[in-house]
Order: structure tokens, then C-alpha cells, then sequence
């Protein structure tokens, strides 16, 4: 599974992550115990033993857990990228997918659980990259990063605007996830997401 945030530099930023981590800890321990839809506010705040203010201030809501892996899923990306420093821009794009496939496979069931309840509530919007309040606003962020200095350096198509072109790449990797979540993808997460970015490259990448 994805690791813990970095450490913060000052004290009150290491005492909301450490807040921040316990919260998420706790949350998927009791989801490995019971449904999504059992398991309570007041009953992660206590096995976290933090105060009800901390979590609504840090996750606002349940659905907030699953941002928190999104949030992971980019920074777990970003620390493989950098760890090619002269890759190209289609090459930093499957960095990201092999990265999400890792990512959701190391995971248990409870983190899938609660991923399965989301759908079922709010169908497609949760995967939806557009609008105010995108599921994974950490990775769009990253691959319009790529894509806009794959522009740059010529490697990509300009016909698309980067924020468009991230959006096209992380909706379509993460609609393939919610399909393998819930049991509609019979080619496998990695096949899928594959399939899916080399389409897009396909009107993307310059060969």
C-alpha cells in the first residue's frame, strides 16, 4: 500500500500528520472488520483517539479516506519519477499508471469495500476529474505537469491543453480501477489502464 506522507518541517504540521496518518490507519483497520456503511465517525475518531474537530478538519467527511489514497497515489508517483530523472514524457505517463495498478493492488479489501460503497452513492461523479471538487486532484495536477513539458519538449501533441489532456488520462485510468473494484473489468486493473493510456497516447505522443 502507499506509504505515510513525508514528514512535515515545523511541529504543528508533524502533530496534523501524525493526526492525519492515525486517522487513516484507524479507518481502514475497522473497515477490514466491518462494512463501509457500519463503521463510524465517532468509532475511527476513537480508535485514532483524536477529537471528532480534528477529523472533519483534516477529512471533512469519510469519502476524504479515499482522497487521502489519491493524494498518496501522486506522491508515490512523483517519488518514482524522480527517480528517473531523463525519462521521457510518455514514459513519466505509464510511471503514473504502473504506480495507480501498484497502488490498488497492494490494497485489502477494506479500502475496496469503501471505494465500492462510494460508487454505488455517487456512481461516476467520483471519478469525475472536472469540477470544484475532483477525486484526485493530486494527479491531475502531476500528469498536466507531464503533459505540459512533453509539449514543450516536442514529445507531445499541443492540439490538447494540458489540464484537458490530464483530465482524458486520470478519468480514464480511474473509471478502469472502479470497473476492477466492483467486478466489471475482466481484463485485469494493469491490462485495462494499459489499454486505456495507450489509447490516449495514441493521439497524444509524436512518433
Amino acid at each position: 500500500m502507499t506509504s505515510p506522507s513525508s514528514p512535515p518541517r515545523n511541529l504543528r504540521e508533524r502533530k496534523r500528520q501524525r493526526a492525519r496518518d492515525e486517522i487513516y490507519t484507524a479507518a481502514l483497520d475497522l473497515l477490514a472488520e466491518r462494512p463501509f456503511d457500519e463503521v463510524t465517525i465517532d468509532e475511527i475518531c476513537e480508535r485514532a483517539e483524536v477529537g471528532r474537530a480534528s477529523f472533519f478538519r483534516i477529512y471533512g467527511a469519510k469519502a476524504g479516506l479515499l482522497l487521502e489514497f489519491n493524494h498518496r497515489l501522486a506522491r508515490d508517483a512523483r517519488e518514482a519519477m524522480a527517480a528517473q530523472p531523463s525519462a521521457s514524457a510518455v514514459e513519466r505517463l505509464r510511471v503514473v499508471q504502473r504506480t495507480l495498478v501498484t497502488g490498488w493492488t497492494a490494497t485489502g479489501p477494506a479500502l475496496r469495500e469503501m471505494l465500492r460503497a462510494f460508487l454505488a452513492e455517487a456512481g461516476p461523479a467520483l471519478f469525475s476529474a472536472a469540477g470544484d471538487a475532483p477525486a484526485h486532484p493530486e494527479l491531475l495536477s502531476l500528469v498536466a505537469e507531464i503533459v505540459e513539458e512533453g509539449q514543450r519538449a516536442g514529445e507531445l501533441d499541443t492540439r490538447l491543453e494540458p489540464g484537458f489532456a490530464s483530465w482524458l488520462v486520470v478519468t480514464g485510468m480511474a473509471t478502469a480501477t472502479g470497473r476492477w473494484v466492483v467486478g466489471q473489468n475482466e481484463t485485469g486493473l494493469e491490462k485495462a489502464t494499459e489499454d486505456v493510456l495507450e489509447v490516449l497516447l495514441g493521439g497524444l505522443a509524436r512518433f
